[in-house]
C-alpha cells in the first residue's frame, strides 16, 4: 500500500490527476473503472481540463461504471451512470463504445451480473480501479458484512448508506437495492487508486489501515492487492499511526552446513499439501538434524487436483494423508487447516487468518516459513498474505519475535536481488527433501515435482556462489550440490 497524504482537497484531486494523466501517456490502451460520489469530482474536472489543455488521445480507454442503483438506466439523471456521464463522459467526448454500464435495469439482476463480468473480461480486465470509500468502510457498495469473495452481485444498501446518498434524489428517497462490482472483482484491477477527504472519514481510513482484516470494513481486504494507491487529505489522515507494520529483511547470509540455522519451533505454511518439502525440504531436514521442533501445516485441502477418478472428498482425504506422510520424513507435526479461501476464489477472509492466528497462539514459533506474496500461483499468494496478516496479529497481542522466511519453487523462483538467505544442503538431507515430495504420489506420478525441486536446488548450488554471493569472476565458495534460498525477515510493528 502507498500512502500519499495532501493539505486539502485540491491537492487530492490533482494529485489523483496527475497519476492518472501519467498512467494514460503511458498506457493509451487503458480500461479504467469509475467510482461515483462526490470525492471524485474534482478529479473528474482536472482530467477534462487536462484533456481540453493537452488534447489527450482518448480513443483506446475502455470506462467501466463501478456500481448502479437498481432500476434505474444511464438515461435516469439521478442515475450513477448519468453522473459520470456529466462530469466525465461527455466532457471528454468518449464514444459510445467505449462506456460500459452495469446492466441495472436487467429484469435478472443475477445474469446481469454475470454479463457485466463477463464484459470486463473480455476487455482484458480493469486496469485501473478508482474508489472512494464510506463512513462504514464500505466500497463500492460491499456493504459491512459482505464476503470478500463475491463478484458483481445485488445487494441491499445499509440504512446509513442510503441516507447519506438521499440528497441525490429528487424525492430524498435512495433506492433500497444496487448492483456493484464485489471485492473480488475490485481486487482482479491490476491497480486501484482510493480518494478519501474530510475528518468524518478518518475513523473509517484508520479502521481500513490499522484495523483487523474483516468483512466488517470491507476496505481492510485492499491491504492484499499489490498495486493500491491511498490519497489523503490531512483531515482524513488525521487518525493513522505512520509508520505502518513492515516485514524488513535481513542481510544477506550464507548459513553453511556447520553453522545452526536460526530458530527452534518451526511452522511451515504450505498453500497445498504438498508445498513444504518442494520449497524447503532441505532446510527441514537441517533443522530437524539440529534438533528443532517442526510442524507442517496444509493451508487448503487441495482437493481440486486432477484426480479424475476420485471425488473432491476423497481428493482431499488422499492429499492430506499424504502430507501426514510428508510430515513424518521430518519428525513434524502436522495440521490440515482447510482453509475457506481455497473454495472463495482464494480469496481471504477474517475466518482464513483467525485459523491462521489460533495456531499460531498454539503452537509459538520462533520462525514461520511461507510461500511468497509474490508468487503467481494466486493460491501461493493469498496464503502468503494470510500469514502476514496473521503474523501481525499474533506478534502485536504476544510480543514475540518471529522471523519469516519466503521461499520459492518450481512455480516462482525469486529473482538475483529478491533472496537474502542460502541454505546449503547434503545428499542426505537431499534424499530427505526427496522422500517428503515423493510422499505425495497422487502429485508426482502426474508431473515430476521432485526431480524440478531438484534441479532447482541445483542451479541454486552452483550459481548462487557467483551471482549473489561474491561475484563474477571472483573466488567462489563451494555449496555443494544443492542449496535452497529464502526471503528472511522480520515484522516491525
Amino acid at each position: 500500500m502507498r500512502i500519499l497524504q495532501v493539505a486539502d482537497y485540491a491537492q487530492l484531486s490533482q494529485t489523483a490527476a496527475t497519476l492518472i494523466l501519467n498512467q494514460l501517456l503511458a498506457q493509451p490502451r487503458l480500461n479504467l473503472g469509475l467510482a461515483t460520489g462526490q470525492t471524485p469530482s474534482g478529479l473528474y474536472a482536472a482530467l477534462v481540463a487536462a484533456q481540453q489543455a493537452l488534447g489527450l488521445d482518448l480513443s483506446q480507454v475502455q470506462f467501466f461504471h463501478l456500481d448502479e442503483y437498481r432500476g434505474l438506466s444511464p438515461s435516469d439523471p439521478e442515475s450513477m451512470a448519468a453522473f459520470l456521464t456529466r462530469q466525465l463522459l461527455d466532457p471528454l467526448q468518449i464514444a459510445a463504445d467505449q462506456r460500459y454500464f452495469v446492466p441495472a435495469c436487467s429484469a435478472d439482476a443475477q445474469q446481469a451480473c454475470r454479463d457485466y463480468e463477463a464484459r470486463m473480461a473480455a476487455a482484458g480486465g480493469l486496469d485501473l480501479q478508482i474508489l472512494g470509500l464510506g463512513h462504514n468502510g464500505h466500497i463500492a457498495f460491499n456493504e459491512p458484512g459482505t464476503p470478500f469473495h463475491l463478484g458483481t452481485h445485488l445487494i441491499q444498501l445499509h440504512p446509513r448508506t442510503r441516507a447519506a446518498n438521499a440528497r441525490y434524489f429528487a424525492s430524498g428517497q435512495t433506492p433500497a437495492e444496487a448492483l456493484t462490482l464485489g471485492c473480488r472483482s475490485i481486487l482482479n484491477a491490476r491497480s486501484l487508486m482510493m480518494l478519501v477527504t474530510g475528518a468524518d472519514k478518518a475513523e473509517a481510513v484508520a479502521a481500513m489501515v490499522h484495523g483487523p482484516l474483516h468483512e466488517d470494513c470491507p476496505a481492510s481486504v485492499l491491504r492484499l492487492h499489490p498495486d493500491l494507491t491511498l490519497i489523503l487529505d490531512q483531515a482524513a489522515a488525521s487518525r493513522l499511526q505512520l509508520p505502518l507494520p513492515r516485514f524488513t529483511p535481513l542481510p544477506l547470509q550464507l548459513i553453511a552446513p556447520d553453522q545452526p540455522l536460526p530458530g527452534q519451533r518451526i511452522l511451515v505454511a504450505a498453500p497445498h499439501p504438498d508445498d513444504a518439502a518442494i520449497g524447503c525440504g532441505g532446510a527441514l531436514a537441517r533443522w530437524q538434524q539440529q534438533g528443532a521442533a517442526l510442524h507442517l501445516v496444509a493451508m487448503s485441502s487441495g482437493h481440486r487436483a486432477d484426480m479424475p477418478e476420485a471425488t473432491a472428498a476423497e481428493r482431499g482425504a488422499r492429499r492430506e494423508a499424504e502430507a501426514a506422510a510428508e510430515a513424518r520424513c521430518f519428525g513434524a507435526e502436522f495440521t490440515a487447516l482447510k482453509l475457506p479461501f481455497y473454495d472463495q476464489h482464494y480469496i481471504p477472509g477474517s475466518a482464513d487468518i483467525q485459523a491462521v492466528v489460533a495456531l499460531l497462539r498454539h503452537w509459538q514459533p520462533d520462525c514461520v516459513l511461507s510461500a511468497s506474496p509474490q508468487d503467481r500461483h494466486p493460491a501461493h499468494r493469498s496464503s502468503a498474505w494470510i500469514v502476514r496478516e496473521a503474523l501481525q496479529v499474533w506478534q502485536a497481542e504476544s510480543g514475540a519475535q518471529v522471523e519469516l522466511w519466503d521461499y520459492e519453487g518450481p512455480w516462482f523462483v525469486f529473482e538475483r536481488d529478491a533472496f537474502n538467505t542460502v541454505v546449503p544442503f547434503d545428499t542426505a538431507a537431499l534424499a530427505q527433501k526427496m522422500a517428503g515430495i515423493q510422499a505425495h504420489q497422487s502429485q508426482v506420478s502426474r508431473k515430476r515435482y521432485d526431480l524440478a525441486a531438484e534441479a532447482l536446488g541445483t542451479f541454486r548450488a552452483i550459481t548462487v556462489p557467483e551471482s549473489r554471493l561474491s561475484g563474477f569472476g571472483s573466488d567462489q565458495q563451494d555449496l555443494g550440490l544443492q542449496a535452497e534460498v529464502f526471503q528472511r525477515q522480520q515484522l516491525q510493528l
